[in-house]
C-alpha cells in the first residue's frame, strides 16, 4: 500500500474529459479505481476538455502546471491529437504543439505518459501517414513512455462506444483503462525515484 497519496493529471480532450459521461465513468475516475484496486493510493484529476487540440491544450497548459506544483509529487498522462486529425490541422503544428508540451513538463521534471493516437480511416491516407508516426517521434525525443493508440482498445466495437460511434461508453473507457494501466502504474511508481 502506498503510504502517500500521488497526484495524476489527466490532460487532453475528450477521451479523456469523459465526454457524454458522467464524471466517476471517466478515464481519470476509472484509473483511480483500478489503481485503488492494486493497493495504490492516487488523486486523478481530470484535465480534459472536449473538443479541444492541441493547441488548446497549449493555450490551457498552465493550469496543470499549477496543479502539479501544487500537488507534489506528480504525474501527467497527455492526450491529445483526435480534434487535431478530425480537422486534418498540420501536422507539423499538431507535433510542435506537444513538443511544447512535453518540453514545459520536462523543466518542472514532471513524469508524462505520453498518449498516441492513430487517425481513422475515414482520414485522408496521405494525412494519416504523416499524422500517426509523429507519438513515437516525440516520445523518443523526450525520452517519454508512449501509450501507443487510445482509440484501439475499444472503437470499431458498437458494444463500447456511445451512438456517435466515436467516443467510448462505460465500459469503451473501462477498456481503454484497463489496457492503459500497466503503464500508469510504472508512471506512478516511478514518481518517487524523480530527483528534486
Amino acid at each position: 500500500m502506498s503510504a502517500t497519496t500521488e497526484s495524476l493529471a489527466v490532460f487532453g480532450d475528450s477521451l479523456s474529459e469523459g465526454y457524454g459521461l458522467s464524471s466517476r465513468h471517466a478515464l481519470p475516475a476509472v484509473l483511480q479505481q483500478l489503481l485503488a484496486e492494486q493497493g495504490i493510493v492516487v488523486n486523478a484529476v481530470n484535465f480534459g476538455v472536449s473538443g479541444d487540440t492541441s493547441a488548446d491544450g497549449l493555450a490551457r497548459i498552465d493550469k496543470v502546471l499549477g496543479f502539479v506544483a501544487a500537488n507534489p509529487p506528480s504525474a501527467v498522462i497527455l492526450e491529445f491529437g483526435a480534434n487535431d486529425f478530425y480537422i486534418e490541422e498540420p501536422v507539423n503544428i499538431v507535433e510542435r504543439n506537444l513538443d511544447t508540451m512535453l518540453s514545459a513538463f520536462a523543466k518542472t521534471k514532471t513524469p508524462v505518459l505520453l498518449v498516441g493516437i492513430r487517425a481513422v480511416a475515414e482520414i485522408p491516407n496521405d494525412y494519416r501517414k504523416e499524422f500517426n508516426p509523429i507519438f513515437q517521434r516525440l516520445a523518443k525525443r523526450h525520452s517519454v513512455p508512449l501509450y501507443p493508440d487510445i482509440l484501439a482498445p475499444y472503437l470499431g466495437n458498437s458494444m463500447l462506444t456511445l451512438m456517435d460511434g466515436l467516443h467510448p461508453n462505460e465500459d469503451g473507457v473501462a477498456a481503454i483503462a484497463r489496457d492503459m494501466l500497466p503503464m500508469v502504474e510504472k508512471l506512478v511508481h516511478n514518481l518517487n525515484r524523480i530527483p528534486s
